[in-house]
């Protein structure tokens, strides 16, 4: 999609197919050439043979295979959230291939990895950020759904049960779920979420509670742009300065009152700052 130069778009989730990167697809189609590609499992894409591969890592040596089927050279990598995970991790395993690296909402390790537990900066963001919603009618079913999130994974077979809970706490990952053009955002999401349940499960089985990609974030060689919102409550400014303070050549942009979602929250302020740097390289 698109014309300009050539990028991998990497889709959030885990286990969402490369039709979550629409928006951003869409949003830079004058300035790149995006491919969408499903992550495997996701999608039209075949399964891992192994549960393993579903990490950080695995996906990365997925998307590396894809980009030499594909004969693409010195590409743009584009992440956002489990996306943009994965986009540091492929960054660190293959630096030749990288041109640049858009790294939107991500995190270099969880934070049971950098030790962020109760009282932390990153659990005092996820408090604050939340409560923001605590008044709306909505709040509390996707509140008991986030917070039991792992579990209910775990113990369904059902995809659409758990695509049909992440309808339910989208809102909480946005600063202003009220506003009507991102509850049209919101509603568009919830038309092409689908949901590849054996990823999600090898994720919340112990991926996401131990990930940590510090050691390979310190072999990217690119310039990187590294894009949180101010609002995000899972990968929000803390986050992102783990990972810009790891780069050497990194930027990074947070955008005031914005969550989870800049391409539907700011995307005003999120396309000038991806553009700026964009053409920086130009």
């Amino acid at each position: 999609m698109g014309n300009g130069r050539p990028t991998l778009m990497f889709p959030g989730g885990p286990g969402f197919a490369a039709d979550y990167m629409l928006p951003d697809a869409e949003m830079f189609a004058d300035v790149l050439q995006s491919y969408l590609i499903d992550p495997h499992g996701s999608g039209e894409s075949t399964p891992p043979l192994d549960p393993v591969e579903y990490t950080p890592e695995g996906h990365a040596a997925f998307y590396e295979e894809v980009r030499q089927a594909l004969g693409l050279q010195d590409v743009i990598v584009f992440g956002h959230s489990f996306g943009a995970i994965t986009g540091l991790a492929y960054c660190g395993m293959y630096p030749g291939a990288v041109s640049r690296l858009v790294c939107v909402a991500g995190s270099a390790a969880s934070g049971e990895a950098t030790g962020a537990g109760p009282g932390s900066g990153i659990e005092q963001q996820w408090e604050s950020a939340l409560s923001r919603h605590s008044d709306a009618e909505w709040y509390q079913e996707a509140r008991s759904i986030l917070d039991s999130w792992t579990e209910r994974v775990l113990a369904t077979n059902n995809p659409a049960e758990v695509e049909q809970m992440m309808v339910t706490v989208l809102p909480l990952y946005t600063a202003h779920p009220e506003k009507p053009e991102v509850a049209q955002a919101l509603r568009a999401m919830d038309e092409y979420l689908t949901a590849d349940l054996a990823c999600m499960k090898a994720w919340e089985s112990g991926v996401y509670q131990s990930f940590d990609l510090r050691t390979l974030v310190q072999r990217i060689q690119c310039p990187t742009l590294v894009v949180a919102g101010e609002l995000d409550f899972i990968c929000g400014p803390p986050s992102a300065e783990l990972i810009a303070e790891t780069i050497d050549d990194c930027q990074k942009v947070v955008i005031p009152d914005c969550g989870h979602i800049p391409v539907c929250e700011a995307p005003a302020v999120y396309r000038e700052a991806v553009e700026k740097f964009l053409k920086a390289g130009a």
